[in-house]
């Protein structure tokens, strides 16, 4: 089931950004190691924390998936697809230990019906350029690939679309 998460979750929120960077070193995936600042990370969390943005996937009482619903990133996007009706989620992170087991996909598809359901066209996120595997893993749930923005500095410029019509 999708539920905001509120103040008693915020550790649980770092703790599976942290697990997640670790998960991915593992796999020697580049995510989270090149240039980003731990606290400027910290600090971007907690405020769109603040701002309660962030919803968890709970099973049986347990948080194991987590994403936040944020403003899309002008920086990304043209104004035309600014101005269209949708629904923007960043931070898609699954907890350790519960990777494969259908907990983001079933997360994505809560918030595509919560979408719909506000009349939103799309879900439209932006990921990490060089993570292949998850492009993969977002055009196996029916996102397609947009394009990719190159901005210096910014590493997650791939970006990705839902149509929900």
């Amino acid at each position: 089931m999708l539920i905001p998460l509120d103040e008693s979750h915020r550790p649980l929120v770092h703790q599976i950004r942290k697990d997640a960077e670790d998960w991915l070193e593992a796999r020697d995936i580049d995510q989270y190691r090149r240039g980003l600042d731990p606290t400027v990370i910290r600090r971007n969390i907690d405020r769109e924390f603040d701002a309660g943005q962030f919803r968890g996937w709970q099973v049986d009482g347990e948080i194991v998936a987590i994403l936040a619903i944020i403003e899309p990133d002008a920086d990304l996007w043209t104004p035309e697809e600014l101005s269209e009706p949708q629904t923007y989620v960043s931070r898609v992170m699954v907890a350790k230990g519960q990777h494969g087991k259908g907990y983001g996909s079933a997360m994505l598809a809560a918030v595509a019906d919560h979408a719909r359901a506000r009349g939103d066209r799309w879900i439209r996120l932006n990921c990490w350029s060089t993570n292949y595997p998850l492009h993969e893993y977002y055009i196996g749930l029916g996102f397609k690939y947009v394009r990719t923005v190159d901005i210096p500095g910014r590493m997650s410029g791939a970006l990705f679309e839902l149509d929900l019509s």
